[in-house]
C-alpha cells in the first residue's frame, strides 16, 4: 500500500517535470534570426513572439490574427499621444485664463521635451506655439493604423516584419541600421529599419506621420476636423497618405477598401 503510493508519487513528479520542459520548449524566447541581407549585424533578436502568420491558411482567421495582435501596440500608442495632447490643451487653457500665467519648471521641461520629440522648433511657450505643436500631437485612428500595417507587412509575413518588426516599410539611411532591400537599385543606400520590438515600430511610424512634411496634409485634414469638434476617422484621413507610396492615388484607395473590407475585423 505503502509503495504502491510512492510509486504514484514519483509518477506524477515525473510527469510534472516533463510538462514543464516541454512548456520551456514551446515558449522559448528569445528566438534570433540570422539573415544574410543585414549589414553590419550578427544576427537580430525578436523580442517578441510574433505569430506566423504564413502559417494560417483561412482568411479570415489570418485577418482577426494580425489585429488581435497588433491593436494592443496602436492603442497604447494612441493613449500616449493622448495623455500629451491633454497635456498640451490643460497649458493652452491656462494661458487663456490667467493672466498672467507662468509656466512651472517641470511642465516646461516636458513641453521642451515634446517640442523636440515632435521637432517643433520653437521652445517658447505661447498661444502661437502650443498650437502649431498641437496639430502635430495628436492620434491617428487605430483602424488606419492596422490597415495600412496590414498592406506594408503582407499581414505580417513580410520579410521586413518577420526580421525586424518592421510593419510599416519604414526607411533608414544609416549603414546597418536595417535590412536591405532585395530589390533596391544600384547606387541607392536606403535599408528597411529593425525595431526592437512592435511597440517601437508603431511609435516611430506615428511620430512619421505627425513630423515628416510629406504628411502635412494629413495634420491639416485632421486639424480641420478637431477645429470643427468633428470625428477624426480614418477614411477622412486617407487621403493625407497620399504620399506613403509610389502608386499615390491608387494607394490611398486600396486603403479605403482595405477600410471597408475589414470593418467586421477592425
Amino acid at each position: 500500500m505503502r509503495f504502491g503510493y510512492l510509486a504514484r508519487v514519483i509518477t506524477a513528479l515525473a510527469l510534472l517535470v516533463l510538462a514543464v520542459f516541454t512548456l520551456k520548449v514551446f515558449f522559448h524566447q528569445p528566438v534570433t534570426v540570422v539573415d544574410p541581407h543585414v549589414v553590419g549585424k550578427q544576427a537580430l533578436p525578436q523580442k517578441a513572439l510574433l505569430p506566423d502568420f504564413a502559417a494560417i491558411s483561412d482568411i479570415r482567421e489570418k485577418k482577426r490574427a494580425f489585429f488581435d495582435f497588433i491593436r494592443p501596440g496602436v492603442r497604447a500608442a494612441n493613449r500616449d499621444i493622448a495623455l500629451n495632447r491633454q497635456f498640451l490643451l490643460d497649458l493652452q487653457h491656462k494661458l487663456k485664463i490667467e493672466e498672467n500665467f507662468e509656466i512651472s519648471p517641470s511642465s516646461y521641461q516636458r513641453y521642451s521635451e515634446l517640442a523636440q520629440y515632435y521637432q517643433h522648433k520653437s521652445n517658447d511657450v505661447n498661444a502661437d506655439s502650443i498650437a502649431k505643436l498641437l496639430s502635430r500631437v495628436d492620434i491617428i485612428p487605430e483602424e488606419l493604423v492596422m490597415v495600412q500595417a496590414a498592406n506594408e507587412s503582407g499581414w505580417g509575413t513580410s520579410r521586413f516584419a518577420r526580421l525586424g518588426l518592421n510593419f510599416f516599410g519604414q526607411w533608414c539611411f544609416t549603414q546597418g541600421c536595417g535590412l536591405i532591400p532585395q530589390s533596391r537599385n544600384e547606387g541607392a543606400n536606403h535599408e528597411v529599419r529593425v525595431f526592437d520590438s512592435v511597440d517601437q515600430s508603431i511609435a516611430s511610424y506615428l511620430r512619421n506621420l505627425n513630423t515628416h512634411p510629406a504628411y502635412q496634409h494629413l495634420r491639416e485634414i485632421r486639424l480641420e476636423l478637431r477645429q470643427n469638434n468633428l470625428e477624426v476617422n480614418p477614411e477622412h484621413l486617407a487621403p493625407g497618405l497620399l504620399n506613403y507610396s509610389e502608386r499615390q492615388h491608387d494607394y490611398v484607395i486600396e486603403l479605403l477598401q482595405m477600410l471597408r473590407h475589414n470593418k467586421a475585423f477592425l
